[in-house]
């Protein structure tokens, strides 16, 4: 009876040792968990302003464009989706089907090779501008059917992608023209404990050109570089799973397995002493 009672102390210590050790490793400083850990400690911290970030337009972008003149009913006609217009009577021209760019209404698609096709003026190379460049663009077109034309250009749609380690990852579509890395990870629910700080991976491809950003959130940098806190349209933030989490799924797996056998060793010692 010694013997099991002796046997069983010894497991137990072994299990209560296991269990510490895990309880131990998932204790974290609370400092390891913030953002811009080196700001100083003031009551009020002055960052640079940051150029002005002007969205181009792409191709396969969803756009809202909106005509207006005093003359409503001439500028609801290029608030059409296409066809013949009457106004086609006064420049001499038939608009052409709206093969070079689909649209309804006032929501219009940039196609696979940038242009738009409006009635009366036809195809419009809208790639590689900003929203600002094709109001003035489209402006300078109407007035001559127009007086005094007014015409609006915004995006629709800001899409950006958030994987790996945060509470919502996937595909989120923000209803404004440009946003920050503040909102972007806001909208992903921010990173929970298990999430790496140093080492965030930001994918882009804007513009046809690609690149990959190393972003460490522990630092103040971050806010004073445009490039990426400055988040683009079909930006991918990739945030990694912290070591310490990664290793405590290990060690519970681990332990579970370790208990299991350490339960069957105590079973079997009980049995083999009671014979």
């Amino acid at each position: 009876m010694q013997k099991i009672t002796t046997t069983s102390a010894i497991l137990n210590t072994i299990i209560s040792t296991l269990i510490t050790a895990c309880i131990l490793s998932a204790c974290t400083p609370a400092k390891e968990l913030s953002y811009f850990q080196d700001l100083p400690n003031t009551e009020t911290v002055n960052l640079p302003s940051l150029p002005k970030d002007e969205r181009i337009i792409e191709g396969a972008e969803n756009l809202y464009i909106s005509f207006s003149a005093k003359d409503n009913q001439a500028a609801g006609y290029f608030n059409k989706a296409g066809g013949n217009s009457p106004l086609a009577n006064i420049s001499g021209e038939k608009s052409e089907s709206t093969t070079a760019g689909a649209n309804t209404g006032n929501d219009y698609l940039v196609n696979d090779a940038g242009y738009l096709e409006f009635p009366i003026i036809g195809k419009v190379k809208v790639a590689g501008l900003t929203a600002e460049q094709l109001k003035q663009n489209l402006t300078k077109s109407v007035a001559p059917y127009l007086k005094d034309p007014l015409v609006e250009v915004r995006f629709n749609t800001f899409r950006i992608s958030v994987l790996g380690e945060v509470r919502t990852p996937g595909i989120h579509t923000l209803p404004m023209q440009r946003t920050t890395l503040f909102e972007a990870l806001a909208s992903a629910g921010d990173l929970p404990l298990t999430a790496q700080r140093y080492d965030v991976e930001l994918y882009r491809d804007y513009n046809g050109i690609r690149k990959i950003y190393k972003i460490d959130l522990r630092k103040t940098d971050v806010l004073n570089n445009p490039e990426i806190f400055q988040i683009k349209h079909n930006d991918v933030l990739y945030v990694k799973p912290r070591a310490s989490a990664v290793s405590r799924e290990n060690t519970a797996f681990v332990t579970s397995i370790i208990s299991l056998i350490l339960g069957v060793i105590t079973l079997a010692a009980t049995f083999y002493f009671n014979k």
